[in-house]
């Protein structure tokens, strides 16, 4: 990965961080917050969505982007968790009580100032997330911070409580397809200052804050979380970067990003040495396809035998804009091509800075496109092969887009991707989209009721993480790792039961549940409840730890059986001492040639033969001390 001199590049970085709360309840309404899953949905509603003018009597630029996307909308909702609130049918209850004392907590976690009087508005999004158009938010909290283990304060700027969007579940054929039961469900958003200076910085920050939230009533599962990653350095622009699903991902993330920014900006600079303005752009294309309707390139004559169009023009001095790569494996020319699928579904543009030859175009026909749309050696020469009406689209969108290379680098939302690299998603949202919600009262957070959590508040979960991994000689990560997975509260119930040995209690949260998620088992089935009577079998000795993995696979495939029906299932009966010994010096009788040969080297293969009868059924540090003693007995009964 390429690093940077982030300080003489000006880099800022801020977060902006979305957590679902664990209310029974939505926020204003009374279904219950619990996701179907892959459950059929019991109807469907259409939806068309238009852009409406915000407060200043200007349309947001997003929502004129997703509105020439041209997309329909269908919500698939169902009949038990789902009332006419989220259809945009009736207006909304009173706020959720639970969920705005969750996120005042939240707030004062972050040392934030609390708004003593919330009022709710309508932040307008014409993606289709929500049927209305606009999500209710409302801000409670401000000026906070969160501190860094260098001591570095990053400023909060705002917290807000507000709705979750609806799940999308795909889109075929220009329709958009989303899911209600996730729509309402509380959440908390937290927008930091720009004040991050370095990727590992925000990687750090991001990892706090969300720390921080999982040491209070959230929602402990996969896609509770969500963060996303404003960059910019000297000479660019603020780039909202989406959908960063993993810690991992943030530093590579901001890496490309400021890589893609700093190229943006060579062609902002090679184009004003090339003398060339935006003016010079022509806005003509021309229809190429009665001039190649004889293609030899089976992509071009294919194509034109579907019905679709070649269109073609010609951007004066830009030989060598299209292929300069702004990070690995990725252009401008691919900057322009992602924009103009996210815009018109159109897959791909040809341009004359690559090498034409692997679409199957032979050079005779690459120089009649040139002279067909009079492009010098010095230019470059897009085509563009679709549909007419997307074609239209297409070249309005490209000619846009190379308009915006002579500012450098266009503020806009980035979607994030796995391999560290981003695509284009909408334009930036401005402050043109939130307005006051005409249908709700504000909401007053009194000073006693804040006061009254100020003195309930829990203990900052890196200290946690410090003491704990003192306190039961373990790493960092483990706590860490068990915050994350919500189960550091089940750890703290299971050490009361069995504080013999914490490291059987790590081990089985943390290994043995990844291990048999691998294998296919459904762990989440297993309770809190299941794992406090496992613990109390290892305590009571009626178990071993080695039966711990197999009483928890079976519980996983047998989700209706109690821990007690497991064991009576799998056949686990705790052995007496006596019992054991009886067992060892069979073993060794049976095994004397061994012993004769090996003497105390034969401990492990015979280790693992008692094993074999004695697993789960027993401690394995009882077995092995015991097998050493009557080994050596045995070596001396030998000589």
């Amino acid at each position: 990965m390429e690093h940077f001199d982030y300080k003489s590049l000006g880099l800022k970085c801020g977060l902006e961080i979305h957590q679902q709360l664990d209310t029974e309840k939505k926020l204003f309404c009374r279904c219950p917050t619990v996701l179907q899953g892959t459950r059929e949905p019991d109807f469907t509603i259409k939806r068309y969505m238009r852009p409406v003018l915000g407060e200043m009597g200007t349309f947001d630029k997003a929502m004129l982007t997703e509105y020439e996307k041209g997309m329909d909308i269908v919500y698939e909702g169902y009949n038990d968790v789902i009332c006419t609130y989220e259809l945009d049918d009736t207006p909304p209850f009173s706020c959720n009580q639970e969920a705005r004392k969750i996120a005042l907590q939240i707030a004062l976690l972050l040392n934030a100032n609390i708004i003593e009087e919330m009022h709710v508005c309508r932040k307008n999004y014409l993606d289709g997330s929500v049927p209305s158009g606009f999500q209710r938010t409302m801000i409670l909290g401000t000026d906070g911070f969160i501190t860094l283990a260098s001591g570095k304060k990053i400023r909060i700027d705002i917290l807000s409580l507000e709705e979750e969007a609806a799940r999308k579940i795909k889109t075929e054929t220009k329709t958009n397809y989303f899911r209600l039961d996730r729509l309402g469900i509380p959440l908390i958003e937290v927008t930091t200052k720009p004040d991050i200076s370095h990727p590992d910085e925000c990687k750090e920050c991001a990892e706090r804050i969300g720390l921080l939230f999982w040491s209070t009533k959230v929602k402990k599962v996969l896609g509770s979380i969500r963060q996303d990653v404003n960059v910019s350095i000297k000479s660019g622009t603020r780039i909202e970067i989406k959908g960063v699903q993993k810690l991992s991902w943030i530093p590579s993330l901001i890496n490309n990003e400021i890589s893609r920014q700093i190229k943006l900006i060579e062609i902002k600079n090679d184009l004003a040495k090339k003398k060339i303005s935006s003016d010079d752009i022509t806005k003509d294309f021309i229809d190429l396809s009665e001039k190649v309707k004889n293609s030899k390139s089976n992509f071009i004559s294919q194509g034109l035998k579907s019905g679709k169009k070649l269109y073609g023009i010609s951007f004066k001095g830009f030989k060598g804009i299209f292929g300069k790569e702004l990070m690995k494996d990725y252009r401008f020319g691919t900057e322009v091509s992602g924009k103009v699928k996210i815009l018109t579904g159109l897959k791909g543009i040809i341009h004359s800075d690559e090498n034409l030859e692997n679409y199957g175009i032979p050079k005779e026909e690459t120089e009649k496109f040139r002279k067909s749309l009079k492009s010098n050696p010095n230019d470059c020469f897009i085509l563009v092969l679709g549909i007419e009406k997307n074609v239209n689209k297409a070249i309005k969108v490209i000619i846009k887009r190379v308009q915006m290379a002579f500012e450098g680098v266009p503020p806009e939302t980035r979607r994030a991707l796995e391999d560290g690299t981003t695509e284009f998603l909408r334009e930036l949202h401005g402050g043109a989209r939130l307005y006051p919600d005409t249908d709700s009262k504000a909401i007053i957070n009194t000073t006693s009721e804040i006061e009254e959590i100020k003195n309930t508040l829990p203990k900052y979960p890196w200290e946690v993480i410090k003491d704990y991994s003192k306190k039961y000689n373990t790493e960092e990560r483990m706590i860490k790792e068990l915050i994350f997975d919500g189960n550091l509260a089940l750890f703290e119930k299971l050490i009361k039961i069995y504080p013999e040995n914490p490291t059987i209690i790590f081990t089985t949260l943390l290994e043995t549940t990844t291990a048999l998620r691998r294998e296919g088992k459904d762990i989440d089935i297993i309770s809190d409840q299941d794992y406090l009577e496992i613990f109390q079998e290892l305590k009571d000795k009626n178990i071993g730890k080695e039966a711990i993995e197999e009483i928890m696979a079976s519980k996983a495939d047998f989700p209706n059986l109690s821990i007690k029906q497991i064991k009576e299932k799998l056949e686990i009966e705790s052995i007496s001492t006596e019992e054991l010994e009886k067992i060892i010096r069979k073993i060794l009788e049976k095994n004397i040639q061994i012993i004769k040969e090996r003497e105390m080297r034969a401990l492990g293969p015979l280790m693992g033969e008692i094993m074999k009868e004695v697993r789960g059924k027993i401690d394995g540090s009882i077995v092995s001390k015991e097998l050493k003693n009557q080994l050596e007995n045995k070596l001396k009964e030998l000589k």
